[in-house]
């Protein structure tokens, strides 16, 4: 399907993305008393694995395309994966096996029941071949399908060495598996899962100090749950190093596992503080740990360039003489 023609006769308004925006934080919510401590005995922290693989997305918007008062957004996303062992990175992919590379037409729901689209079904925009992801929201929509790539990925990896993803796990599969994770680094928190008073102590921790672990039910009605510690990257008082590791595991499975999610947890801390960068002078550093900033430059290169996309875009749309599409 070619979705030009419906992109022009919807009169859309569409806006070239020129500068992609700072990942703002957002106000911390505060858990509820649904989040409950796990582990008894002081946590500790250790020499860490001798392999762990990292996985990341990067995107990019590159044009917001207003339908009736709803958006559509253009954006690609490159997920792949880097290494770390003896202190060196490596990426897990090369211009001959690339990392997973797609555009994406992001589509409120609303729109694709109008326009007769589909999730994961591909279209055209003229020359541009894209993916659909339809959500509640555009964002909404592509960030689902973000989460289902990081997935696949990450189970991809899972048999070579501890999978640590850069995000939250907010997905059911694949589960906590002993010395291969995944694992979960969280360094945008926006939810605390724990209340204001304990999420307080958790900034005033020392570098390289991690909480006692704690659960909360995945989902309502799930036999998931998910284990989480706080890790302190930095000796700065407050959020500045203050990061999130976590993991989702089988409630049946939990007692049997869980000395390993702690130890793992621990030696993960341990690795973590050796590859973060406490001088300020790297951006989003220390949260953001040196492999991570290493894997989102690389993945940076596989980015299709903005004027290609956004000259194919008008020129499709454009379509006939009589064109009252807005381009801003």
């Amino acid at each position: 399907m070619d979705v030009a023609k419906l992109i022009r006769d919807s009169n859309a308004r569409i806006t070239m993305i020129k500068y992609q925006e700072e990942i703002l934080p957002e106000d911390v919510k505060f858990g509820s008393s649904s989040c409950w401590l796990v582990e008894e005995e002081e946590p500790f922290v250790s020499e860490g694995p001798e392999k762990i693989i990292f996985v990341d997305s990067r995107r990019r918007r590159f044009t917001s395309i207003e339908v009736e008062g709803h958006v559509l957004l253009l954006t690609q996303i490159v997920t792949g994966a880097v290494l770390l062992e003896n202190q060196r990175c490596k990426p897990l992919f090369s211009p001959d096996e690339p990392p997973v590379v797609k555009l994406v037409l992001g589509v409120p729901a609303v729109i694709a029941k109008r326009w007769n689209v589909l999730n994961g079904e591909q279209v055209s925009i003229g020359s541009l071949s894209c993916d659909v992801a339809v959500g509640l929201t555009a964002k909404d929509a592509t960030d689902s399908y973000m989460q289902e790539i990081e997935r696949r990925t990450v189970e991809r990896f899972l048999q070579e060495a501890l999978v640590v993803k850069d995000g939250a796990i907010n997905f059911t599969t694949p589960t906590f598996q002993i010395e291969r994770g995944p694992v979960g680094l969280v360094k945008n928190i926006h939810m605390s899962y724990v209340d204001s008073e304990r999420f307080r102590t958790f900034g005033l921790m020392k570098k390289g100090q991690r909480s006692r672990c704690f659960a909360t039910q995945l989902a309502e009605g799930e036999e998931l749950l998910k284990v989480m510690s706080y890790l302190k990257l930095s000796d700065t008082p407050g959020l500045r190093g203050l990061v999130r590791v976590e993991a989702v595991v089988q409630k049946d499975c939990f007692a049997d596992s869980k000395k390993h999610i702690f130890e793992l947890f621990g030696r993960l801390c341990g690795t973590l503080v050796k590859v973060s960068d406490d001088s300020g002078l790297i951006p989003r550093t220390p949260e953001d740990t040196l492999p991570v900033v290493f894997l989102e430059r690389y993945l940076d290169r596989y980015f299709y360039s903005e004027t290609y996309v956004r000259c194919a875009l008008i020129e499709a749309v454009k379509g006939t003489k009589n064109f009252s599409t807005e381009i801003s």
